[in-house]
């Protein structure tokens, strides 16, 4: 038989140390060895998370996060927050945002309403500081239209849809 030899890593742990001088014994107690303070933890794509606490007085928690590159960290938060609040009834129904902004950039908005596959842009363009290359301003925009939407999940996934047949 052979015996594998196992390196045993040095675990750190925070407690309390007691020395008995009676009969020279050490004692350890170690901290947060109690039952945990979460229960029903659920998380979802994107970081969020959502728990219950435990104690006298249990309160629901939700945690969200969206990253400063989303162009719209709004749907992303209400995406989150439907995904992780979706077995709870309300009272009055709420309603989520049917359309969603995938580009924003300076003086340029785009929004997609992914029920109507239709993409709508807006751009502003401020011709005190450009009027005599205003079309060069308008181009710009198309140009950032054009290579912000390929990196969009939700673009490309209607965009996928309607290649495959869908919302005719």
């Amino acid at each position: 038989m052979t015996q594998t030899n196992k390196k045993l890593k040095k675990v750190k742990v925070r407690g309390t140390g007691c020395f008995d001088p009676s009969d020279n014994s050490f004692g350890f107690t170690a901290f947060n060895e109690g039952p945990s303070s979460q229960a029903n933890v659920k998380s979802c794509k994107g970081g969020a998370k959502s728990w219950e606490t435990i104690g006298k007085d249990p309160s629901r928690i939700i945690s969200l996060k969206a990253k400063l590159s989303n162009p719209d960290q709004y749907a992303e938060l209400a995406r989150q927050f439907h995904t992780l609040t979706k077995d709870l009834k309300t009272k009055v129904p709420l309603r989520q945002p049917d359309t969603q902004r995938v580009v924003s950039e300076e003086g340029l908005t785009c929004w997609l309403d992914e029920e109507k596959s239709e993409l709508t842009f807006t751009g502003t363009i401020d011709l005190t500081r450009h009027p005599r290359n205003w079309q060069a301003e308008v181009l710009r925009q198309v140009q950032l239209v054009v290579r912000r939407l390929p990196g969009n999940d939700c673009f490309n996934r209607v965009i996928n849809d309607i290649k495959q047949g869908g919302n005719k």
